[in-house]
């Protein structure tokens, strides 16, 4: 069996984690099986461990360099190290050459447009050890390796942030049931938003666009599911009832069910993987054109304005989208996105095929 040592911030319920969460639970792990290098404790632990995966520990204090020399001076079972952080990615790799360890991957979740020119200059300096250091790159789409490893993204696979599509194809029974939970009358129409209240999701202007068209429509509803830092400060902002605040949810799939429209103008995004599971449920997805044009599935169901844009076009499209809702249509939508390659079966095979083919080498 291969052990793949994978290097994150922190496991919680959120877009990236979950990327690796969906090709951990498809693998055969009796070939393949993940370790985790963290800095804090985090929601998805104890079912990752559950899964059979080892999770250490190593908070970025007080030396963060010292404390992953020793690591991987301690841990010499792995030949393999997978990193997702950004941030102390080219630090992670350094050490882990340092230690021996003859495969680094560095992968690249996030294509960010607006970082101020002193944080451009950081990532160019830090980035010089991501591209010395790793030997292979990974990333969800070609804009996010052109992004994090400018002068090494000819290089670069991409791996599609894949999902487990069945449970997300559309449902009128899910549909029914979760909007008799959530208060929401049979005949409203929803406008949906899946993210972290953070800056990048750009939920100031999600809520300056649902407070116009919820003041003029009354059969108009959104639902905004996540939790972060702006949370309390949109909800303060917000104007209606019905607009309502879901917070941290494991049921995302059948709120999509529940949903009309999916409202995505992100500042900067790596792929979007929300973006995907909401075409997967068949939703008419509006997202910035900031979001790259490889989250569009092809089903005909993605639709893309610039932030540039007033509210009013923003409005208008949203309503048009509304208007044209189809239950039948929206059916159909869903079933298509299953033979695409964001099928979760389709990349976790190539993924497995990619570390077994790295530990044969390791054992010539």
């Amino acid at each position: 069996m291969i052990r793949v040592l994978q290097v994150y911030p922190q496991l919680n319920n959120a877009g990236t984690e979950m990327v690796i969460m969906n090709l951990y639970r498809n693998i055969d792990k009796e070939k393949i099986q993940f370790d985790f290098l963290v800095q804090k404790e985090g929601e998805l632990d104890e079912i990752i461990k559950k899964m059979g995966a080892r999770i250490y520990y190593i908070d970025s204090e007080n030396d963060y360099r010292k404390k992953l020399r020793k690591f991987f001076k301690e841990h010499k079972e792995f030949s393999i190290v997978h990193t997702h952080m950004h941030r102390e990615m080219g630090e992670i790799l350094k050490q882990a050459a340092k230690a021996g360890i003859p495969f680094r991957i560095a992968h690249s979740h996030n294509a960010r447009t607006d970082l101020p020119q002193i944080a451009k200059l950081y990532k160019i300096i830090t980035g010089y050890n991501t591209e010395k250091y790793a030997t292979h790159f990974v990333a969800c789409s070609e804009e996010a390796a052109n992004w994090l490893f400018p002068r090494k993204y000819k290089q670069a696979v991409v791996w599609k942030n894949a999902i487990e599509m069945d449970r997300f194809i559309f449902s009128d029974s899910v549909r029914e049931k979760k909007r008799e939970e959530l208060g929401i009358p049979t005949s409203a129409k929803v406008i949906c938003h899946v993210g972290r209240f953070a800056e990048q999701k750009n939920h100031k202007r999600i809520i300056s666009i649902l407070n116009d068209i919820v003041a003029q429509e009354e059969k108009i509803y959104a639902v905004l599911v996540g939790v972060g830092p702006l949370l309390d400060e949109i909800k303060k902002i917000s104007i209606s009832d019905r607009i309502k605040f879901l917070g941290n949810r494991t049921d995302v799939p059948e709120i999509l069910c529940a949903s009309d429209v999916f409202l995505f103008p992100s500042l900067y995004e790596g792929l979007g993987i929300v973006a995907v599971e909401a075409q997967t449920n068949g939703l008419n997805c509006l997202a910035s054109t900031n979001v790259p044009k490889s989250a569009d599935l092809g089903t005909g169901c993605f639709k893309q304005l610039k932030l540039q844009e007033g509210n009013t076009e923003w409005e208008k499209v949203l309503v048009n989208l509304l208007d044209k809702t189809d239950i039948n249509e929206r059916k159909k939508c869903s079933l298509k996105a299953l033979n695409t390659e964001y099928n979760i079966k389709i990349i976790a095979k190539k993924v497995q095929d990619f570390y077994l083919q790295l530990g044969r080498i390791d054992n010539e």
